[in-house]
């Protein structure tokens, strides 16, 4: 399939380094093999351009059964991610202590399928735009980041992320307020194995699988969330709530489940194009999370990523905690057939 997609470079990524990563601390990692920024610079009072290395093995980002030989959606939202909160540190006054308070992030990837095959580790160029600020610097209280991604000097596509900061000596008693109750300390946490086929969410190793138990419906699907504290990627340290790119992984994977069950697609031939979210509260670590894929459809919208990508679907997400929906949005998969053309031509 030709791309329709624009092949332009992003001005001034020329010049971006990929020689080593940035300070760990300021993405609030503990480990550097979970950090692939590797370079900064602020362009304008509101803009500034970030590289990323991506890995060419990693034990959760590269493992799976897909096919398609094209970059993890989620590695770049990870990258996108680390170069939101690399940027907020560094460029606008956000406190190191300050927590993060996820309020929506978006996605869209018509590059994704067309994207180049190189034997180096992928070089990421990213040109962040931010909106929206709240407060003054050093008092920081909310800003939207808008990241256009290109991958040897190819276009991507787009991530775009909400977030409002809480000052660090406040979010304990914010938290307990919010819980209504004390915090579980992250070691008392219970350590729970998959009880579900990796298989049928896309996997290989059953310590990336995060659902539970799945059921299906007419008309979608539903899963209990399995919390994969011991997985070093998804918590590369403690934490007091379930981080938003573990419940992103959820919905993949129950997408990846319902376009199988439901639509017949191959679930190594198909991946995320791309997704909106909003988040009503932080997903407590201590209480029973349920996943629900509501409905599903073809996708509707005549833009850049309906033009560009074949086979689309959309899949209607909640997650459901206590009783309450505490987040909600929409993922898109498309699903290529190219790979199984392609053995055909080298089988006759």
């Amino acid at each position: 399939m030709e791309s329709k997609v624009p092949r332009s470079g992003l001005s001034g990524t020329d010049t971006l380094e990929f020689n080593r990563t940035v300070d760990r601390s300021l993405l609030h990692r503990w480990a550097l093999s979970e950090v692939f920024l590797t370079d900064a610079r602020r362009v304008s009072e509101s803009a500034y351009l970030a590289a990323a290395q991506l890995p060419p093995s990693h034990t959760y980002y590269t493992e799976g059964c897909s096919r398609l030989g094209v970059p993890d959606p989620l590695l770049l939202l990870e990258c996108c991610r680390q170069a939101e909160t690399y940027g907020g540190h560094a460029f606008f006054g956000v406190p190191r202590d300050s927590k993060f308070l996820l309020r929506s992030w978006s996605m869209s990837l018509p590059g994704l399928l067309t994207a180049p095959v190189t034997d180096r580790p992928g070089e990421l160029a990213m040109r962040v735009r931010t909106s929206n600020r709240r407060g003054a610097a050093g008092d920081v209280r909310r800003l939207t980041y808008e990241a256009e991604m290109e991958l040897s000097r190819h276009r991507l596509g787009t991530v775009r992320i909400d977030v409002g900061y809480i000052p660090g000596e406040v979010y304990s008693m914010v938290r307990e307020r919010g819980r209504g109750r004390p915090l579980t300390p992250f070691g008392d946490l219970p350590r729970v194995g998959s009880r579900l086929a990796p298989s049928l969410v896309g996997r290989v190793d059953p310590a990336n699988v995060v659902l539970g138990d799945v059921r299906t419906g007419p008309d979608g699907a539903s899963a209990s969330l399995r919390v994969p504290v011991d997985n070093r990627s998804m918590f590369d340290h403690a934490q007091d709530h379930v981080p938003g790119m573990v419940l992103m992984e959820a919905a993949r994977q129950l997408c990846l489940f319902t376009a199988s069950e439901l639509h017949g697609a191959s679930t190594p031939r198909t991946t995320v194009a791309g997704f909106d979210f909003s988040f009503a509260r932080y997903a407590e670590l201590d209480s029973p999370t349920t996943v629900h894929v509501r409905r599903t459809e073809p996708y509707a919208h005549v833009d850049e990523l309906g033009a560009a990508l074949p086979e689309l679907w959309t899949f209607h997400v909640e997650f459901e905690q206590d009783g309450a929906v505490i987040a909600t949005g929409r993922m898109h998969t498309t699903t290529s057939r190219a790979y199984a053309a392609a053995m055909q031509e080298v089988m006759v």
